[in-house]
């Protein structure tokens, strides 16, 4: 379809395509410890399956309800553990990613509709601080969805303990999932007729694709599911010439570092 906001392909999708299907040897997660937040329901179930399916050798599921992590456990077809634990909680985070040991993927997928949501900001900055030291040492993978990067990064080395840049073996990059109807959704009090609703496998597949080396070159970069991987992939050495998808300061012009 046309896209109804504003993109950077022509090809907008509200459901999962070929080229960003788990199914894809070029996607595959063989051999690969995915771990995600917000596993019980939602996007954050829809990419536990959907690593699941790309063959990762075992999927760790953080979420505040064991029953709802336990569903979705059910659905996978790969070894997974459960940790039930509240994501702001960052004595039960720091001993959960102890017992999880060494992984490969880390997706952000916990939030919640409240006032105030501290979830959404505290608890991503605690799962990454703890969670973070355990990370493969080689290459490892980080996601957040619906996250923004505050400032352009290629500038920024040297400067900041928190920048993607201090840890070069981290892959890091923000995903705006698209409008899937969960229950966040749904207590935003936003009316579904009133949007294009996405699939809620669109997400969790794209989320595989960045994670793929397909997708290397929109590290540090803020990337809707809804966008095309191809048309995106021709777009690789501009975006990487460019401070294009990360968020800046309007009337300062940061020139590529």
């Amino acid at each position: 379809m046309q896209p109804p906001l504003p993109s950077l392909t022509s090809t907008w999708h509200n459901a999962p395509c070929p080229s960003i299907s788990p199914s894809r040897p070029e996607l595959s997660a063989a051999n690969k410890t995915a771990v995600v937040t917000g596993a019980g329901s939602g996007i954050g179930r829809a990419t536990a399956i959907s690593f699941s399916r790309a063959g990762a050798s075992k999927l760790i599921l953080l979420g505040r309800t064991r029953s709802t992590l336990e569903e979705t456990q059910k659905l996978l077809s790969c070894a997974s553990e459960v940790h039930v634990v509240d994501i702001t909680d960052e004595k039960r985070i720091t001993e959960a990613a102890v017992s999880v040991g060494t992984w490969d993927t880390l997706i952000l997928a916990a939030a919640v509709i409240s006032n105030p949501a501290s979830t959404n900001v505290k608890g991503t900055l605690i799962a990454v601080k703890a969670l973070l030291p355990t990370a493969n040492p080689t290459h490892a993978t980080v996601i957040g969805y619906s996250a923004a990067i505050t400032s352009p990064a290629t500038i920024l080395k040297g400067l900041s303990a928190y920048g993607y840049l201090e840890n070069p073996s981290v892959f890091a990059a923000a995903l705006h999932p698209g409008m899937v109807e969960t229950e966040i959704f749904r207590g935003s009090g936003t009316d579904p007729t009133a949007v294009p609703l996405d699939s809620v496998e669109l997400s969790g597949n794209f989320a595989v694709w960045l994670a793929s080396e397909e997708a290397a070159f929109l590290n540090g970069r803020y990337v809707w599911a809804n966008w095309d991987g191809d048309e995106l992939k021709v777009k690789a050495g501009e975006i990487q010439a460019s401070q294009q998808l990360t968020a800046g300061i309007l009337g300062w012009p940061f020139s590529p570092a």
